[in-house]
C-alpha cells in the first residue's frame, strides 16, 4: 500500500507572498496541489519564470510528485481532487484591488472566492483550513489590535479590507459550526526579501520612495551627487510609527511553520513589525538614501492648500495614502512573538542598511514599470 503523503491544497502560488510560501512548504517535504489559472501550460511557464528568482525549480519537484498543478480559479471553478485526500487548505488567493470599479473586485475573489473554497472543503470533507488575510481587517479601530476575530469596525479604510473582514466572518462560523480547525494569518504590508531586497510588487511603500526618487531628479540641483534641500511639508507627526512593514521572506517562513506544526493551529497571528520606525526615523533613512534635505512635518489631517511644485509632485498620489498613514494600529503580536521565540528566529528589523537593499532593488527594476505589465493578470497575495 501507498503511503499517504500529508498533502495541501493551496491557491495563490502566483502571488508575490504565495511564491514564497510555496517555496518553504516544498523544501519542507509538503505535498502541494497549486491552482492556477487557465490554461494550465501557459499558467505552469509562469509560475516556472516567477520560482527561478527564488532558487526554485518547480519541474524538479513535479517529477518527483511533490507538486501538482491543476486548473482552478476563484470563485469560478475548482477541480475534482482526483489526486487523493487532502489534508488541508492553504487560501493565500486574494484581489488586492483597493476599491471596486465595475469588474466585481475585491468582492469576487475574496468573499465570493472564500465561499467556493469552503463548500469545496465540505464536499472533499477537508476539517483544516489556513487562511492568509490582512492584519487590516481591524479597520478603523484604535485600540491595541489583539490576535482575535473582530467585531465589525465602524468604517474600513478600503473595501479591500472589508473584503478580507467578511471572509475572516465566513471562515470563522464554518470552523465554528462543524468543529473545523481555522487558522488565520495576518500579514501587515508586504515588502522585499530581507536578505536580497528581492519583491515582485512596487505598490505602497515603493511608490513613495519612487515619488521622492522622481522629486530629487526634477527639484534637485544636480551638483556631483551633493545633498538637494528641497522644502516640502510633510502632513502628520514625527512620533508616530509608520505604516507597518513585514519582509515577504520573513512572512513566508512564519506561514510555513504554522502549517506544518498542528500544535500551531487554530489560532490568529499577526505578521506584523513588533517595533516599527517612527516617521521620523522613516524619514531620516529616505532623506539619507535620496541625499534629500528640507522636509517638514505639520501637524495636520489634510494636504497643504497651497503647494509648492515640489510638493504637488509628491502630493500627486499621497492623498490615496494619507487616511492609511493617519490611522497607525498597534498591533498585537504575542501567538507570533511566542512561536518565533521558540524557533528562535529574529526579525528582520527595518533598519537603513535594509531599506537601502530594498530600494536599491526597486531602483534596478525601474521602480516595477515592467512588473506591473508582466502582472497585471495575476491574482496575488496581501502586501
Amino acid at each position: 500500500m501507498t503511503q499517504h503523503r500529508p498533502t495541501t491544497l493551496m491557491t495563490g502560488a502566483t502571488g508575490f507572498l504565495g511564491q514564497y510560501v510555496l517555496k518553504e512548504l516544498m523544501q519542507r517535504g509538503r505535498r502541494v496541489v497549486a491552482l492556477l489559472r487557465s490554461p494550465l501550460q501557459d499558467s505552469r511557464h509562469r509560475l516556472a519564470g516567477m520560482m527561478r528568482p527564488l532558487g526554485i525549480e518547480i519541474n524538479d519537484y513535479i517529477t518527483t510528485g511533490q507538486l501538482l498543478l491543476r486548473e482552478g480559479a476563484l470563485p469560478e471553478s475548482l477541480p475534482d481532487g482526483e489526486w487523493g485526500p487532502t489534508d488541508d487548505i492553504l487560501a493565500c488567493a486574494a484581489s488586492l484591488q483597493l476599491f471596486s470599479n465595475g469588474n466585481g473586485e475585491p468582492y469576487k475573489t475574496n468573499v465570493e472566492g472564500t465561499r467556493t473554497l469552503l463548500e469545496w472543503a465540505d464536499r472533499h470533507h477537508v476539517t483544516r483550513m489556513h487562511s492568509v488575510s490582512t492584519a487590516y481587517v481591524c479597520g478603523t479601530h484604535t485600540n491595541v489590535i489583539r490576535e482575535v476575530f473582530h467585531t465589525r469596525p465602524p468604517s474600513f479604510q478600503t473595501e479591500y479590507e472589508e473584503t478580507k473582514w467578511v471572509a475572516e466572518e465566513m471562515l470563522a462560523q464554518w470552523a465554528g459550526d462543524n468543529g473545523n480547525v481555522l487558522t488565520v494569518m495576518r500579514p501587515s504590508f508586504i515588502i522585499g526579501d530581507s536578505n536580497t531586497g528581492y519583491t515582485t510588487q512596487f505598490g505602497g511603500f515603493y511608490q513613495f520612495a519612487r515619488v521622492l526618487n522622481l522629486m530629487r531628479s526634477e527639484f534637485g540641483e544636480s551638483s556631483n551627487g551633493d545633498i538637494a534641500h528641497i522644502p516640502h511639508r510633510i502632513p502628520g507627526r514625527p512620533d508616530i510609527q509608520i505604516q507597518n512593514l513585514v519582509p515577504v521572506d520573513y512572512a513566508a517562513r512564519m506561514i510555513a511553520e504554522i502549517i506544518l506544526d498542528p500544535a500551531c493551529h487554530g489560532q490568529i497571528y499577526h505578521l506584523t513589525d513588533p517595533n516599527p520606525p517612527t516617521w521620523a526615523v522613516f524619514k531620516t533613512y529616505l532623506e539619507q538614501y535620496f541625499r534629500i534635505t528640507g522636509g517638514q512635518f505639520v501637524d495636520s489631517d489634510t494636504l497643504p492648500p497651497d503647494k509648492t511644485m515640489a510638493e504637488s509632485l509628491l502630493f500627486e498620489k499621497y492623498d490615496l495614502l494619507l487616511p492609511r498613514l493617519h490611522h497607525q494600529p498597534h498591533f498585537d503580536e504575542s501567538n507570533t512573538r511566542r512561536l518565533r521565540e521558540s524557533l528562535g528566529i529574529k526579525y528582520p528589523a527595518f533598519t537603513q542598511e535594509r531599506m537601502a537593499l530594498m530600494l536599491d532593488y526597486a531602483a534596478s527594476q525601474r521602480w516595477g514599470q515592467g512588473a506591473a505589465r508582466r502582472h497585471a493578470r495575476s491574482v496575488h497575495t496581501p502586501g
